[in-house]
């Protein structure tokens, strides 16, 4: 039995989040700001600690212009 508040990592999707942003060449802070999120949320989307919501995940590959059907799932 899972544990309450119990997240599954998804390395995957955390390395692909880390790599677009990374390949933008904005900064964590300025994606962070775009998304109205703390720093270290975004930080915690990139090390796959906390996955986005899936209007999160859209509004940042909008922000980075990737197409959805590049998102690992």
């Amino acid at each position: 039995m899972m544990e309450s508040g119990f997240r599954k990592k998804d390395s995957n999707l955390a390395y692909f989040i880390w790599k677009i942003i990374d390949d933008s060449g904005l900064t964590h802070q300025a994606v962070a700001d775009s998304l109205e999120k703390s720093l270290r949320i975004v930080n915690m989307y990139c090390s796959g600690e906390r996955k986005p919501s899936q209007v999160t995940l859209l509004k940042l590959i909008k922000l980075l212009n990737v197409a959805p059907k590049d998102i690992p799932f």
